[in-house]
C-alpha cells in the first residue's frame, strides 16, 4: 500500500475519532439517546482507534501536532491516540501549547498510572490554568492529590479556571 494512502487512512480514523467523540459528548446531554446509542458510538470509536494503533509510530507522527487544534474533539481525538499507546510525554512537554481541555479529557478516559507523578508535580508547580486541568483529571480517577489548589481555582481570574473548579468538585467524592 502506498504510504500516502496509509497516511490518508490514519488521518481519517483520527478525523472519525474526533467527530464520534462530539456525538457522545452530544449523546450523553440527551434525554433523546439511550445506552445502546452511546454504546454504539463508543463500539464505533474503539474500532477506529484499533485502526490507528496498528500504525504505532505513524500514527504518533501524525497525531502530535493536531494537540494544539483549536477545536477540542480533534486534538482530543489525537490526546486520546496517543494515551492509549501510552506515549504521553508530547502532551506532558507540551501542555501549555496544547488544547488543555481536550489533553485532560484524553487524560479523563485514560490509565494514567505511568504519568500519575509526573502529572502530581505539575499539578503543584504549574499555574492556575494548566493545574485546574490536571486536578479535573485525578478527580476523575478519584486520585487523590497532597495539595488542595481548589480555593485558588474557585477564586481565579480566568473563568476556565472556575469551570474546572467546579467540574473537579462534581466529580470528587472528597470535594
Amino acid at each position: 500500500m502506498h504510504v500516502s494512502v496509509v497516511v490518508e487512512t490514519l488521518l481519517e480514523h483520527l478525523d472519525e475519532i474526533g467527530f464520534l467523540w462530539s456525538q457522545r459528548a452530544d449523546a450523553l446531554c440527551s434525554p433523546d439517546d439511550r445506552e445502546q446509542d452511546v454504546g454504539e458510538l463508543e463500539h464505533r470509536i474503539a474500532a477506529h482507534l484499533d485502526g490507528l494503533l496498528v500504525a504505532g509510530d505513524q500514527c504518533v507522527e501524525l497525531a502530535v501536532p493536531r494537540l494544539g487544534d483549536e477545536d477540542r474533539f480533534t486534538a482530543f481525538a489525537a490526546a486520546w491516540c496517543l494515551a492509549q499507546l501510552g506515549v504521553f510525554e508530547p502532551m506532558i512537554r507540551q501542555l501549555e501549547q496544547c488544547n488543555l481541555d481536550a489533553i485532560s479529557e484524553a487524560f479523563c478516559h485514560s490509565c494514567i498510572d505511568t504519568v500519575q507523578i509526573q502529572l502530581k508535580e505539575i499539578y503543584q508547580n504549574a499555574d492556575a490554568v494548566v493545574a485546574s486541568a490536571i486536578g479535573l483529571v485525578f478527580a476523575t480517577h478519584q486520585k487523590s492529590l497532597t495539595t488542595n489548589r481548589l480555593q485558588e481555582f474557585l477564586g481565579h481570574k480566568d473563568p476556565r479556571v472556575r469551570k474546572r473548579a467546579w467540574d473537579t468538585i462534581s466529580r470528587s467524592r472528597n470535594a
